[in-house]
């Protein structure tokens, strides 16, 4: 996630109980011996340290295990994971890796380093819950982004070799309380968001106001989690399976795999939202965030100097000491929570109906209202069609937990032990301790706490409770957006959205004159058709 946290030294050893006292200490490199490295970062390592500790109290562990032994390591170096790996068997003798993008490396696949998990873990059935399988429980959108991409078309069946270890979701978060003494609905379009950031700039006397040096929006430096909601919109606009069709090069108007995927029209309306939310005009986005590091961007959210703050479900978890003492130092402090992405705007366009129609059909699909709203297309689309339409759009996840990877080293001595722990980790037990440890925080397995655990959802705070009743909801089914380099165009072949990714360094940047036409002429004109051949040739596609 691109923040690491700064007290942490280059390289921490950090035993559980039954592990030796220090890292100075060898412990032997056996069959019941799971070393387990960490990379540290928003969601710490408490987490894996108390699921270790769980798992050596199962009685089957014991019974099966009887010699274990537990090495936990951990860093906050990016290149550690990566750098273990490249050693190989003759000097790495981790067994089990928390790690993120080990997609992009090519440690999968029959030739490389990690275990295939497929059967081992996949189609294994979950301890001590029947005949509960483990695939059938981890989140379905999560393993098709973990499926092993294949250009070689030589093995038979799907075939995994990582597996997701956090939900890792990323949207809006707002200050609830902010909104409601300014008297404005959390926006369910992108439309109705700008509505609320020229409402929240221009209410004489509030608590916002640009010369108060307070914002719509504020974020840090360091991170880019405003360009994750690209493919949110764009995926809204043009629908789940076209979304899918450009990363796998299909052009569903010409059934051809060809450069006019780049047509798409959902890009353009999407760059056409940051257009209108940055514009360093408008004066909505706090210009200094450029400054800040994202604990002070996060603290200044806090505060009550911005109203809404793209990030994720690892907020509460990183800012915990930070709201504690805004706390202690304001007697209170604001309530934060996370909303769900407002549709975007030109889907409404798309389907014939007005910004209004569209919100209160969000309403509809969210289950806020009962009534299924009134409304007719200009563009003749029955009403059946639009509300699927509106409801799908409001699935989409933008989730950074497809890149947060774990494998075994096929060479590890200890791969069986590390093995029942990637299934254990699928058990109501160890849902429900991550949940404990994290505050709030979920693995990507179908575990409802607040059906489960109703005494420790409620002790969970506004922002987790807002995303698990949205992540966990009863009206439809959450589509998470697969990692792209699940895709072989864009691991092998480079295929990328936009040649610019970066866009809110674009459109929040004062004197900024790219606009998102711009955008796309630019990356139509990169993609010529001698770099469109080649990019299938290496992704193993014919053109």
């Amino acid at each position: 996630m691109k923040k690491w946290l700064s007290c942490v030294l280059a390289l921490c050893c950090a035993f559980s109980a039954a592990a030796l006292s220090g890292c100075g200490k060898k412990v032997p490199d056996t069959e019941e011996t799971l070393e387990v490295y960490v990379l540290d970062a928003g969601y710490g390592v408490n987490w894996c340290d108390d699921l270790l500790e769980l798992f050596k109290q199962q009685e089957w562990v014991k019974e099966k295990y009887p010699n274990l032994q537990v090495v936990f390591t951990y860093n906050n170096v990016r290149s550690y994971g990566s750098s273990r790996l490249d050693a190989g068997s003759r000097s790495n003798t981790i067994d089990l890796l928390f790690d993120i993008d080990l997609n992009k490396y090519n440690y999968a696949g029959p030739t490389g380093d990690f275990e295939d998990l497929t059967d081992s873990v996949y189609n294994s059935t979950v301890p001590g819950e029947g005949d509960v399988k483990w695939i059938d429980k981890s989140t379905d959108s999560y393993d098709k982004s973990n499926l092993y991409a294949d250009v070689t078309g030589t093995l038979e069946g799907d075939h995994y070799y990582m597996t997701s270890w956090v939900d890792g979701m990323v949207g809006f978060l707002y200050n609830e309380t902010l909104l409601n003494n300014l008297n404005i609905e959390v926006p369910r379009t992108t439309n109705k968001l700008l509505e609320a950031c020229e409402k929240i700039k221009s209410t004489v006397n509030n608590p916002l106001n640009t010369t108060e040096n307070g914002y719509c929006f504020i974020q840090g430096k360091e991170n880019t989690y405003w360009d994750y909601l690209h493919d949110i919109w764009w995926a809204q606009y043009e629908g789940i399976e076209n979304y899918r069709n450009f990363w796998n090069g299909y052009d569903a108007a010409t059934h051809t795999r060809s450069t006019k995927i780049f047509d798409q029209r959902g890009k353009l309306e999407t760059l056409k939202v940051y257009e209108s939310l940055l514009d360093y005009n408008k004066g909505y986005y706090n210009p200094s965030s450029s400054t800040y590091n994202f604990i002070q961007a996060q603290t200044l959210f806090l505060q009550g100097k911005a109203a809404f703050c793209v990030n994720g479900d690892w907020f509460d978890n990183e800012m915990r000491p930070y709201a504690e003492q805004i706390k202690k130092e304001n007697g209170r402090i604001d309530t934060i929570k996370m909303m769900r992405t407002p549709i975007v705007s030109a889907l409404g366009e798309k389907l014939g109906i007005t910004d209004d129609e569209l919100s209160a059909i969000v309403d509809y699909v969210d289950g806020t209202t009962a009534q299924e709203p009134e409304f007719t297309s200009t563009k003749s689309i029955a009403k059946n069609k639009v509300i699927n339409a509106v409801r799908e759009a409001r699935t989409v996840i933008y989730s950074l937990g497809p890149n947060h990877n774990a494998a075994i080293p096929k060479y590890a001595n200890g791969k069986k032990v590390a093995i029942d722990f990637l299934r254990f980790m699928a058990t109501d037990v160890a849902n429900e301790q991550f949940i404990k440890t994290t505050n709030g925080v979920t693995l990507p397995f179908d575990y409802d706490v607040k059906t489960k655990n109703p005494t420790l959802y409620e002790s969970l705070s506004p922002l987790q409770k807002s995303r698990l009743d949205y992540f966990a909801s009863d009206k439809y089914e959450t589509y998470t957006l697969p990692s792209t380099l699940s895709f072989p165009l864009a691991k092998y072949g480079g295929l990328k959205a936009n040649v610019n990714e970066y866009y809110l360094s674009v459109f929040a940047a004062k004197g900024n004159t790219t606009m998102a036409q711009d955008i796309i002429d630019a990356t139509k004109q990169a993609w010529t058709d001698s770099k469109w051949r080649t990019a299938c040739n290496n992704a193993g596609l014919n053109v």
